[in-house]
């Protein structure tokens, strides 16, 4: 049970103490010192003991989802039986959406905690929620104007096609005259991820290809595929600059990124060109090709199989649909496969059943015990390729370590000399707690690195129906393009694969019998 309603001066009360800055230029009375000064001063008033400290930096007071921090204090206040306050400096440093600032204050009371600021203002004191709800439209009204603001310098911005803040798409660098500049450095990655995308590579063997030749994202860490895919849609690559592309937030303060807006910024030769219009434009029409392909699939209703079933005498396709007019046991449509044609087969196929089958017997023919050797041998090679990634992170973070380690201790050396300064003792916790962060990193790339064994084998066996059967993507869809030459429906189902699977006898048993 949480604390009392009242708060007594005579008794030691437990919290935790929360900070936040919006960027890491926020200096003065808001600065992460001076609230921590602010906060620390008045729980020394008030006979509160500090359990706890949280923070986010450079991060927004308009949205919740986006502040770690801030949901972890509110998840470990939860679960702490002992500490019912979370101290704060002032209440926009919580929250600057109203209605936000609400929502945690009422959750909060649910479980008897409040939150209280250093001038007093206390969340489960009525006399005092006018004058917090007050503060909090004050705080939404000021970002809201402060956004407004910043849009039109950065309106200016575009019109003169600079860059606008944050970092720049791989491939570019920002130059003095904040303009978008080639990166030499980069500049081959970004045209290879054009060219083998166009030429019809997966996004694996992209991937595959810029791990072999050293290339890295910014942060130094290995491609992966939402990285590959932004750039290829990315239209500054062909010399088109844009800004304002995607759609603002809604009034819940939630923004879809994949929807456009009709009138965004946009000029044509605007910034420097990596790769041709007409390369640009063949991905396009790759990536639309592909989007049409899971489409094609229905995502709502995915039907593995389409574009590859056939009547065995007449020739025609045969097209998932749901016959909304028949249900199954649970009550759900009757998903099936069927074609209009005359002739004198089925017109119907149960598309559970057939897609059941058609998955159980490619698990069946891949997993024989005549494959598992190589199976196995093939997981631990592309095992060891990201193990070999892995270690680089490692070195990098363990460099990384060192220098911190270095500069820690030349801060020592001029304490020991005499030069106890309250800001270089300050810094030297920074450090120490900087090394405890790295360790942490270091510990958790180790344990993620994998060698693959016969149990994996296993498990993977027993989810690959599963995934075949739900899991409408490129990969699966390229894997069943890759495998399934043609599927042929009548008396009889008929599956064609385009490539030699070993099969052993005894798995061959399971389709004739």
């Amino acid at each position: 049970m949480k604390g009392s309603d009242n708060m007594k001066a005579d008794i030691v009360r437990y919290a935790y103490m929360y900070r936040r800055i919006s960027s890491h230029n926020q200096v003065g009375n808001n600065s992460l010192s001076a609230q921590e000064q602010a906060i620390r001063q008045y729980a020394k008033e008030q006979n509160i003991k500090i359990t706890g400290s949280y923070e986010d930096v450079a991060k927004s007071g308009t949205t919740m989802k986006n502040r770690p921090g801030f949901l972890k204090m509110l998840s470990d206040i939860k679960a702490d039986t002992k500490t019912d306050i979370i101290l704060i400096h002032h209440f926009d440093r919580s929250n600057r959406n109203a209605r936000d600032q609400l929502n945690v204050i009422y959750e909060l009371a649910v479980e008897r905690i409040r939150i209280i600021s250093t001038d007093g203002l206390d969340s489960m004191n009525p006399d005092d929620m006018a004058e917090i709800l007050e503060e909090a439209v004050a705080a939404e009204k000021y970002s809201i104007r402060l956004s407004h603001e910043t849009i039109k310098g950065l309106k200016v911005n575009a019109e003169k096609m600079l860059h606008n803040g944050g970092p720049p798409p791989y491939g570019y660098t920002v130059g003095p005259d904040k303009r978008l500049h080639i990166d030499p450095a980069k500049e081959p990655a970004v045209k290879a991820i054009f060219e083998k995308y166009a030429a019809g590579l997966s996004y694996d063997k992209i991937i595959e290809w810029l791990d072999d030749n050293g290339y890295k994202t910014a942060k130094g860490e290995t491609f992966g595929k939402t990285s590959i895919k932004s750039i290829l849609e990315n239209e500054k690559y062909c010399g088109n600059y844009f800004w304002n592309k995607r759609s603002g937030k809604d009034f819940r303060g939630m923004r879809n990124s994949h929807k456009l807006k009709e009138d965004y910024y946009h000029v044509i030769g605007g910034a420097p060109a990596i790769v041709s219009e007409e390369l640009f434009n063949k991905v396009q029409e790759r990536l639309r090709d592909n989007k049409s392909k899971i489409r094609n699939h229905n995502g709502k209703n995915f039907y593995p199989m389409n574009g590859k079933i056939f009547c065995s005498k007449c020739g025609s396709p045969l097209k998932g649909k749901v016959q909304y007019s028949r249900t199954n046991k649970n009550g759900e449509p009757v998903k099936q496969y069927k074609f209009s044609r005359d002739c004198f087969t089925p017109k119907i196929v149960n598309e559970k059943y057939l897609d059941d089958m058609i998955a159980y017997g490619l698990r069946e023919c891949i997993f024989s015990p005549v494959n598992i050797e190589e199976l196995l041998q093939r997981l631990n090679v592309y095992s060891e390729a990201q193990n070999e990634a892995i270690d680089l992170q490692i070195t990098l973070l363990n460099a990384e370590k060192a220098d911190v380690e270095k500069r820690r201790k030349n801060l020592v050396d001029v304490v020991a000399r005499g030069e106890s300064i309250p800001s270089i003792i300050a810094e030297i916790g920074n450090m120490d707690e900087q090394i405890k962060k790295i360790d942490h990193r270091i510990s958790e790339y180790e344990a993620s690195k994998k060698v693959f064994t016969l149990d994996d084998l296993r498990l993977i066996k027993d989810m690959f129906t599963g995934y075949v059967r739900e899991e409408c993507n490129e990969d699966t869809l390229t894997f069943l393009n890759d495998t399934i030459d043609r599927i042929e429906v009548g008396d009889d189902v008929t599956v064609k694969l385009k490539k030699n699977i070993k099969v052993d006898r005894d798995t061959k048993k399971i389709f004739t019998e």
